[in-house]
């Protein structure tokens, strides 16, 4: 009974074991063991090891394994030092010139220089147009260390506007900004003394003033300099880069006060000069010309006036001359307006040496065909006519040319053809801008010939219903005086390097227009004219000369011939050569809107005075010559 009741007792705790627990095969101490065999022994100690899951073994290799651990840090260690090395041997190396250059821009300050811009000369090497030194003064509101004080010394040195003062007390007071033009283009003597004065804050740098030695004269054709030296018109502009040249660069110390350091300053690039122009103009007769226009613009009241002085040979301009009347004073000025390029007008009567000379070129008239006129015509819808009432007559072309009869003029056009005769017209140079290639230049209006519709298919012969620059028409009337040879104008002769070397500028372009047969009795005629037709106020005691007038209405602003006032609105010329039995100098004057009304509208009376006025100058200056036994009208 005492057995079983150990055994009843033993059991429920064998029942309360885990399930899965391996029971242990070591008997109870105390217990005799039994005899195992050896392959026993070795099978209970494999049961006695467990095994970990194949989560936990996986985590122990990737996390245990020291070796790996190592060789990872090692690489990264390595891969940083080999940045730190190469970082140290780049600021040695290539980046040490930024950090040095960094560096020295804290204390040092580097300044454009501005190159000497070219001279331009006249023919005979007289300046016409140079820099001289000047000065740009500035401050440093930020720097300054008393501004309102060193406003008033400025001021005292520079004469500034009130208005200056105060925009400079301003920005002092505001001291947001690190930089403010005082004055540009001062005198460099007065910039030395401010320089002198050695006052931070304040910057004295130089700079070129453009100037013209002889006052107003020639700025028609040389144009005009901005602030900057840059060209903005005229020659100035066309040859910009060439007068330019490249600029340089000083550097120079500055202590901590924002002073330049004395004796600092050095040329780290230094400028080369810009290349001179040799012009062909010649300074007195330009200055003559402009004189001339001046004294007729105030003698009748129009409004300008426009010159044209060329060799007849070489197409080389003597003189180029445009005078306005300023809107707000009425004082008549000499322009830096190149009219006589940039604006056209029809060229009126002056036109119909072209017409004959090409109808004689044809063999379409002679001098001495005869055509009968009357005054007025009716042609498409628009009844023409000539300037002044006369009985329906027989007139020869000479006559047509001499009396300036837009009726013979038609006839001569319709004779040799319209086609025809719009070539001649292209050939002589209307309707093109010229070699001159000036900025601006206008190339006039002359529609093709199909183009040309109504009665403006014959206008243009007699020089309505088309328009032409005072260059086109001066070089179209030049072909005449030259045998039947266009040459085209010419301004520029040469141009000088800064080394001092010479180059020659081309010769001008040429072409055959017409016969020199053509052209010699075309002459003849406005030889006639001066002498006894509508230009005999353009005549000179003494001397042959060939030329004609031009008498043309002018559009207005409102589109038609007539102002605000109801008159007619004109624009008188005259052309003409000398001596006219060997031409060397070819002469358009031009008078813009002369008053209406008065017998002073006209190309007769406006222009061609102020061609005779001139000559003298131009015998003088040229040093012409008439040919032997050579007369004027009155031999």
């Amino acid at each position: 009974m005492v057995k079983d009741r150990v055994k009843s007792k033993a059991a429920p705790r064998d029942q309360r074991r885990p399930q899965g627990r391996r029971r242990s095969s070591t008997p109870p101490r105390g217990t005799k063991r039994r005899a195992a065999t050896r392959t026993q022994r070795t099978e209970a100690v494999r049961r006695r090891i467990t095994a970990p899951p194949p989560e936990l073994r996986a985590l122990d290799q990737k996390s245990g394994v020291p070796r790996i651990r190592l060789i990872a840090a090692l690489l990264a260690l390595s891969l940083a030092l080999a940045v730190i090395v190469g970082r140290v041997a780049m600021l040695k190396t290539s980046d040490a010139e930024s950090f040095r250059s960094a560096g020295t821009q804290q204390w040092t300050r580097t300044t454009d220089i501005i190159p000497q811009r070219g001279t331009i000369f006249d023919r005979h090497g007289n300046e016409l147009s140079l820099s001289v030194p000047a000065a740009a003064i500035s401050i440093n509101p930020k720097l300054l260390e008393d501004g309102a004080a060193t406003v008033r010394v400025l001021d005292d040195l520079l004469g500034l506007s009130d208005e200056k003062v105060t925009q400079l007390l301003a920005e002092v007071d505001a001291a947001d900004r690190g930089f403010v033009y005082v004055a540009r283009q001062v005198d460099a003597s007065i910039g030395e003394q401010i320089a002198a004065l050695n006052r931070a804050g304040v910057n004295v740098d130089p700079e070129a003033r453009r100037e013209l030695p002889g006052g107003e004269t020639a700025q028609t054709v040389l144009g005009r300099t901005n602030i900057d030296g840059v060209g903005i018109a005229g020659l100035e502009m066309q040859y910009n880069d060439l007068l330019t040249g490249s600029g340089g660069q000083s550097t120079r110390e500055i202590g901590p006060n924002g002073r330049t350091i004395p004796g600092s300053e050095t040329i780290s690039e230094a400028p080369v000069a810009g290349e001179d122009l040799v012009l062909t103009i010649d300074r007195s007769i330009q200055f003559t010309t402009e004189q001339v226009l001046l004294e007729q613009a105030d003698a009748i009241g129009a409004r300008g006036g426009l010159i044209v002085v060329m060799d007849t040979d070489t197409g080389e301009i003597y003189a180029n001359a445009s005078v306005r009347r300023d809107s707000e004073t009425g004082e008549a000025m000499v322009t830096n307006g190149n009219y006589v390029a940039v604006d056209s007008y029809e060229p009126g009567s002056v036109a119909k040496v072209i017409t004959v000379a090409g109808a004689l070129n044809e063999g379409a008239v002679t001098p001495d065909t005869a055509f009968e006129v009357p005054w007025r015509e009716q042609y498409y819808d628009d009844l023409l006519s000539d300037s002044h009432e006369h009985p329906t007559e027989v007139m020869t072309v000479a006559d047509i040319l001499v009396e300036s009869s837009n009726i013979g003029t038609i006839k001569i056009q319709q004779r040799m053809g319209r086609f025809v005769h719009h070539d001649y017209m292209t050939a002589f140079g209307l309707g093109s801008k010229t070699a001159l290639d000036f900025p601006g230049e206008s190339a006039g209006i002359f529609k093709p010939a199909d183009k040309l519709f109504g009665s403006e298919r014959v206008t243009v012969s007699y020089g309505q219903g088309l328009s032409s620059t005072p260059l086109q028409m001066a070089a179209a009337i030049n072909t005449i005086a030259n045998g039947g040879v266009y040459v085209a104008p010419k301004l520029v002769r040469a141009t000088v390097g800064p080394d001092g070397t010479t180059t020659e500028m081309p010769g001008s372009p040429t072409r055959r227009v017409v016969s020199e047969w053509a052209a010699e009795q075309t002459a003849v005629m406005m030889q006639d004219v001066v002498c006894h037709g509508t230009a005999t106020r353009a005549a000179v005691e003494g001397l042959p000369i060939a030329g004609k007038t031009g008498t043309a209405f002018k559009a207005a602003d409102n589109g038609t011939y007539f102002d605000e006032n109801g008159n007619r609105v004109y624009y008188a010329s005259f052309v003409g050569f000398f001596p006219a039995d060997n031409p060397q100098v070819t002469v358009l004057v031009a008078m813009d809107e002369p008053p209406a009304g008065t017998g002073n509208r006209f190309g007769g009376t406006a222009a061609a005075p102020v061609f005779a006025g001139l000559a003298p100058t131009l015998i003088h200056e040229l040093g012409i010559q008439p040919a032997d036994g050579s007369v004027g009208c009155e031999g």
